[in-house]
C-alpha cells in the first residue's frame, strides 16, 4: 500500500464524510468500516426524484423584451422582476437508495484495527484481530461485493432505506425488495418545501434491490434480512435495477420485472465466487487508474493514517505525497463515478445519503458539472468523459425546446441547473434571485467539452450540438449603441454588484463572462467548421464582440462598467473563463490580460470554498504562478472545519458541504502544473513541460499524462529542472516541445516513443 495510492485510517468511520467511496459508474457505496456494526450506504446513478417533464413555456419573449427595455432605462429592479417571469420551477434531486447493515454481536476482539481504500485496485477494506473485510463495486459484474471473514458468533444482514420498501422478501440465501422514489423532492433551500410521494404510474422511478449470500455456514432468510450462523466467512453480492431509461422515456413501473432483473444479476455474480469477481474488478479498474503515476519525492508520512497526514501537513510539516494522493484520488473518483453508459456525475458524484441533498445533488452548469470532467482528458481517462458528452446531447434536445418555446430563438440553451430529466429552463419559483436563477449560457459552457474532447482525442464532436449552441448565442446577441454586439439581460454567475439604490443586483448588460463564453464558442465553431452561412455569421459576430478589458485598478473587469462589487472575494470567477477552461489568455498569448487575471485572483483573496480553490489552482497554473498555485494546494489540503473549506478525513472536498467537483478540479490543476498543451503557434500544437512547477516539489516524475493532439507524456525532474521526457503520439504529428525556456519542433510518429534526456 503506497502513500500515493492508499487512504488509511486507524478507526471506523463515524460520519458519512469519514466513510470510503466505491463505485462502478452506476452503483456507488460509502463503506464505514465497522466491526460489530458495519454500514454500507448505497446509491444507483439512475435513482432520481421526479419523472420526464414538459416545458412550462412562460411568456418568455414578452418578459425578455421587457427586461431589455428596463435595462435600457437603467431600471435594474424592473429588469430583475422581468427575468423572474421566465423561471420554470426547480430541478429534481439525486436520491439515496438503501443502506446495507452487517451486525455481529459477539465480536471477540477489535484490537489491531486498520481500514483502507486502495485507489489502484478500487477495494476498501478493514481488518482487526479476529476478522477482516473487503468490499468493491464491480463494473464487469455490475454488483457490490462484500467479503468478510471472522471468528465469533452469528451475525445478520439487513437492508434499510430512506424510502418505503415494498414487499421485502427473504428465501434461502436471497433477499430482495422494491421501492418507489419520490415524485418530487424540492431543493433544500426552498423554505417549507415538502417531499411528495405519488404512487400513480409514471410519476416516479421504481427501483429493486437484490442480495445473495454465499457462505460456509447456514443462512436463515426472512423479510427483515438474512441471519448467518456456524459460519467463518461470507460473500455478500448486491445488485440493483431501475426503470429509468433516459431523460424523456416513460417509466414502466414493473416492480416484479425489476426485482427479477436484480436477482438474476446478483445470482449470476455470486455463482462466480469472490476471488474471480475481485480479480475481474481489479483488472478492469486498474486498466484505467494505472495509466498515470505521480511521484513528488520522498515523504516522511509513510505509514501514517491519512487524517494524521492532513493535520501534520496543515501544521507545517510538508508532505508532497499528500498532493500526489489527492491527485490520484480525483482520478479514482472519476473512474468510480463515471463510466460509458452511465449518467454524468452530480455535485456529489454518485455518492449521496439525503433525500433533499444540498443543492439537490444536481447538475450545476455554471462551473460545477464542467469541473467534474476537467481531468478526464488530461489525466488519461477519456472513456470516463462519455457520460457527460452523451448527456449534453440529451440536454441539447431539451434545450432546443426551451430556446423555441421560452425565447423563440434558434439552437439550444441551458441555464443554471439540470437533472436526469435534462431540465433546461431558468430555475426558480418566480421570486428566486436572478444572480443564480437566470443565466442562459449553460450550453455555451458545456460545448467547451465537445471541443476539448476533439482536441485531445481527434474524435469528431457532435456538430449538431456544437452548432446549436452557437446558433442560440448568435440569436441572443443585441446590438448596442456603440455598434458592438452584447448580451442583455446578462449576469455573471452568482455574483452581484452594488446598484444605484445601494443594494446588491445582478442583472445588467454584457457581462465579461457572457462575452468570453460566446467568443470561445464561436471561435471554435469557425475553427472546426460547419455550414458556410453559419460560419460567416459567426465570423462577423466575432468582429463585433468586445474583448476583455483591464479595469482602472489593474484587474480584469467582470462587468461592462466599473461598479462597486457587493462581494469582492466572491467564489466564482467566471470572467476568467478564457484563461481556464478556455485556452486564449496566458502570459504568451495575451500578457496584459494575463496580468489583469492574476491581479483579479490576488484580489479575490487567499481563501474560498473548496471547489473554488481548485478552480483557482487551474487558473494560476495557466498564468504560470507557482507561488500562488502552492497557496491553493495548501489551502485545499487542510482539514475542513464546520464552516471552512478544505477536505474531510476521507479527502472529499468541502464546499462545505461535500462537492466532488473540488476533488476533480484539484486533479486537473495538478496536471496543468506539470503539462500544458492549450496553445498553438501557427499550425503547431505547443506541449509545455513543467510550466508551473511549485517550489515545494523539487524532484519527481509523472507518467501517462495526455496532451492535446493525442500525445501521451512522461516527465521527470530534479532540482526543479527537467531531466527526462518521453512522448508517444496516437498519430503522426509535429509538435513544439517547450521546456526550461527553450522551444523546438519535434516530429512524432504514431506509437513510437520520442525520448528527451538532459
Amino acid at each position: 500500500m503506497t502513500t500515493e495510492t492508499t487512504l488509511r485510517y486507524d478507526a471506523p468511520a463515524d460520519l458519512w464524510t469519514d466513510a470510503l467511496p466505491l463505485g462502478n459508474g452506476r452503483l456507488g457505496a460509502m463503506v464505514f468500516g465497522g466491526v460489530g456494526l458495519e454500514r454500507l450506504q448505497l446509491n444507483d446513478d439512475t435513482c432520481w426524484s421526479g419523472a420526464p417533464r414538459s416545458s412550462s413555456a412562460p411568456d418568455g419573449p414578452a418578459a425578455l423584451a421587457a427586461a431589455r427595455d428596463a435595462l435600457e432605462r437603467a431600471d435594474v429592479r424592473d429588469a430583475e422582476r422581468q427575468v423572474q417571469r421566465l423561471q420554470g420551477g426547480f430541478v429534481q434531486a439525486y436520491q439515496p437508495l438503501v443502506d446495507l447493515w452487517l451486525e455481529q454481536r459477539d465480536v471477540r476482539s477489535v484490537d489491531e484495527y486498520t481500514r483502507w481504500l486502495r485507489l489502484d485496485e478500487g477495494v476498501a477494506g478493514q481488518s482487526w484481530a479476529s476478522g477482516a473485510q473487503e468490499a468493491f463495486v464491480s463494473r464487469p459484474a455490475s454488483v457490490l461485493v462484500v467479503h468478510r471473514t471472522w471468528t465469533g458468533g452469528p451475525w445478520g444482514v439487513r437492508v434499510t432505506s430512506e424510502h418505503p420498501l415494498d414487499e421485502p422478501t427473504g428465501e434461502g440465501s436471497r433477499w430482495s425488495a422494491t421501492l418507489r422514489l419520490p415524485s418530487d423532492a424540492p431543493p433544500d433551500y426552498v423554505a417549507g418545501a415538502q417531499v411528495v410521494r405519488d404512487r400513480r404510474p409514471g410519476t416516479s422511478i421504481t427501483a429493486a434491490v437484490a442480495l445473495e449470500v454465499v457462505t460456509d455456514g447456514v443462512v436463515d432468510a426472512g423479510p427483515d434480512g438474512l441471519r448467518l450462523r456456524d459460519a467463518t466467512w461470507a460473500t455478500l453480492v448486491l445488485a440493483t435495477a431501475t426503470d429509468y431509461a433516459g431523460a424523456t422515456a416513460p417509466m414502466h413501473g414493473d416492480a416484479a420485472a425489476l426485482r427479477a432483473q436484480a436477482a438474476a444479476t446478483a445470482a449470476t455474480a455470486a455463482a462466480r465466487g469472490a476471488e474471480i469477481l475481485r480479480d475481474e474488478h481489479v483488472a478492469d479498474h486498474a486498466d484505467l487508474v494505472g495509466r498515470v503515476a505521480l511521484d513528488l519525492g520522498p515523504t516522511a508520512a509513510t505509514g501514517l493514517p491519512t487524517d494524521e497526514r492532513l493535520r501534520r501537513n496543515a501544521s507545517g510539516e510538508p508532505d508532497p505525497g499528500l498532493a500526489a494522493l489527492a491527485f490520484q484520488y480525483g482520478r479514482y473518483l472519476m473512474v468510480a463515478g463515471s463510466r460509458p453508459g452511465t449518467l454524468p456525475m452530480t455535485l456529489q458524484g454518485i455518492w449521496n445519503d439525503a433525500v433533499q441533498p444540498p443543492w439537490s445533488c444536481d447538475y450545476t452548469l455554471n462551473i460545477n458539472t464542467e469541473m467534474n470532467y476537467w481531468p478526464a482528458l488530461s489525466t488519461n481517462l477519456a472513456e470516463c468523459h462519455e457520460p457527460l458528452l452523451r448527456w449534453i446531447g440529451e440536454l441539447a434536445a431539451s434545450g432546443a425546446r426551451t430556446a423555441t418555446e421560452v425565447y423563440r430563438l434558434r439552437g439550444w440553451t441551458a441555464h443554471h441547473n439540470s437533472d436526469a430529466w435534462a431540465f433546461a429552463e431558468p430555475v426558480g419559483d418566480g421570486t428566486s434571485d436572478p444572480s443564480w436563477a437566470f443565466w442562459p449560457f449553460g450550453g455555451a459552457w458545456l460545448a467547451r467539452h465537445l471541443v476539448d474532447h476533439h482536441d485531445f482525442t481527434g474524435d469528431e464532436p457532435d456538430r449538431s450540438v456544437l452548432l446549436g449552441a452557437a446558433r442560440f448565442v448568435l440569436d441572443w446577441f443585441v446590438e448596442l449603441p456603440d455598434g458592438t454586439l452584447g448580451t442583455r439581460p446578462a449576469t455573471s454567475p452568482e455574483n452581484t454588484f452594488v446598484a444605484p439604490d445601494g443594494l446588491p443586483a445582478s442583472v445588467t448588460t454584457s457581462t465579461t463572462a457572457d462575452l468570453a463564453l460566446a467568443r470561445d464558442l464561436l471561435e471554435n465553431v469557425v475553427r472546426l467548421g460547419g455550414p458556410s452561412d453559419l460560419l460567416v455569421e459567426a465570423a462577423r459576430a466575432l468582429e463585433r464582440l468586445p474583448a476583455e478589458r483591464v479595469a482602472p485598478d489593474g484587474r480584469l473587469a467582470e462587468w461592462r462598467e466599473d461598479v462597486i462589487e457587493a462581494e469582492p472575494e466572491h467564489r466564482h470567477q467566471s470572467h476568467l473563463f478564457r484563461v481556464h477552461p478556455g485556452t486564449s489568455i496566458d502570459p504568451d498569448q495575451a500578457p496584459d490580460l494575463a496580468r489583469a487575471a492574476l491581479a483579479t485572483l490576488d484580489a479575490r483573496g487567499p481563501d474560498s470554498t473548496g471547489w473554488s480553490l481548485a478552480w483557482r489552482l487551474n487558473l494560476r497554473a495557466r498564468l504560470r504562478d507557482p507561488e500562488g498555485a502552492t497557496a491553493m494546494i495548501d489551502a485545499f489540503l487542510r482539514p475542513a472545519g464546520p464552516q471552512g473549506a478544505g477536505v474531510y478525513p476521507n479527502l472529499f472536498c468541502a464546499h462545505p458541504p461535500f462537492q466532488v467537483d473540488g476533488n476533480l478540479g484539484f486533479t486537473a490543476g495538478v496536471a496543468e502544473l506539470l503539462l500544458q498543451s492549450h496553445r498553438t503557434v501557427g499550425p503547431l500544437r505547443e506541449i509545455h513541460l513543467l510550466p508551473t512547477l511549485p517550489a515545494s516539489w523539487p524532484s519527481g516524475s509523472v507518467r501517462g499524462l495526455r496532451a492535446r493532439g493525442g500525445v501521451t507524456v512522461d516527465v521527470a525532474w530534479d532540482a526543479h529542472t527537467l531531466t527526462a521526457a518521453h512522448l508517444v503520439a496516437d498519430r503522426d504529428t509535429t509538435v513544439l516541445l517547450r521546456h526550461d525556456g527553450t522551444t523546438q519542433p519535434v516530429d512524432l510518429r504514431a506509437g513510437e516513443a520520442h525520448s528527451l534526456r538532459l
